[in-house]
């Protein structure tokens, strides 16, 4: 039983019965730890303060909201000497690092897992002076999360960011690009480049076993024009991306470090928030924090 539990969530994101689910967590959770805490955030960047200011005061930090809420809270406790535990509970849109965590989507089982679920030292990106769980990426991936309309999020849920993503595509544009990583440079163009962290992109997962949060490493993928009609077949479920397309259409690599530079300034999507620019300082942060995980499956 944990001594002291912080639960947050944000007041103004994700889905319209945040009430319910805050008052679903705090029966399960309350009656798992001793001292519970709530708090919530009201405007931008507060939720990332108090896990700053408040965090080494607890046990264990509970998340409560999607990527965005997730990416804010985890960029609170990256700073923090001696950072509590993390449990999420998904109440976004994707929720995509907690399905790469093996996160139940049911949010009463998030919450019983948030308290007796494994342990996991977990690797944390960073991206210039910020950190990120799932990717950090430029072009096609920071474009569709910028063409996604509020209220078609709010009517279709994750089904908005395929509709966004297959907008997107037919409208994106090929961008230079110069990319030095531990392993070489590499220069050319390319309409999509994303440094992964996490399994899934969308509900989606990438089709790479690799992939692991837990390796002490990052993974560079390149996509080039020439991979575009594979990438969209693979965001509608059609098809995986085959090996020989891998190689030569979609680049990938496993990194510990890169610099990309643009001509053109690119924005970054990190976790699907964008308020960061090219160019691109990206290093891995191995086992810096702790997180429950689910026992689903």
């Amino acid at each position: 039983m944990y001594n002291k539990v912080l639960l947050v969530f944000n007041e103004k994101a994700g889905k319209e019965n945040t009430g319910n689910n805050v008052g679903i967590a705090a029966g399960i959770l309350s009656s798992n730890v001793k001292e519970l805490t709530i708090l919530k955030g009201g405007y931008p960047g507060e939720l990332e303060e108090i896990c700053r200011d408040r965090g080494e005061e607890f046990e264990l930090v509970v998340i409560m909201g999607g990527d965005g809420t997730v990416h804010e809270c985890v960029n609170g406790l990256a700073l923090l000497s001696a950072p509590p535990k993390i449990a999420i509970i998904p109440t976004g849109t994707c929720n995509d690092f907690a399905r790469t965590l093996n996160i139940s989507m049911v949010i009463s089982e998030a919450c019983v897992d948030a308290v007796h679920g494994p342990d996991k030292k977990i690797d944390i990106g960073k991206v210039n002076d910020r950190f990120f769980t799932n990717f950090a990426g430029i072009g096609l991936i920071a474009d569709t999360s910028e063409n996604i309309e509020d209220n078609i999020k709010e009517k279709f849920g994750t089904l908005s960011y395929f509709i966004s993503a297959l907008k997107t595509m037919k409208e994106t544009s090929l961008f230079s690009f110069k990319v030095r990583t531990d392993k070489g440079m590499y220069d050319g163009e390319a309409v999509m480049i994303i440094i992964m962290n996490g399994r899934f992109i969308g509900t989606r997962e990438l089709p790479y076993e690799h992939i692991q949060p837990q390796d002490n490493k990052l993974n560079l993928l390149i996509v080039k024009e020439a991979g575009l009609p594979l990438f969209k077949e693979w965001v509608q479920s059609k098809t995986l991306l085959t090996p020989e397309a891998q190689d030569t259409d979609i680049f990938q690599q496993k990194i510990e470090s890169a610099s990309i530079e643009t001509p053109e300034i690119k924005k970054i999507d990190t976790d699907g928030e964008i308020y960061l620019e090219t160019p691109m300082e990206v290093s891995v942060l191995s086992e810096l924090l702790t997180f429950k995980t689910g026992t689903k499956g």
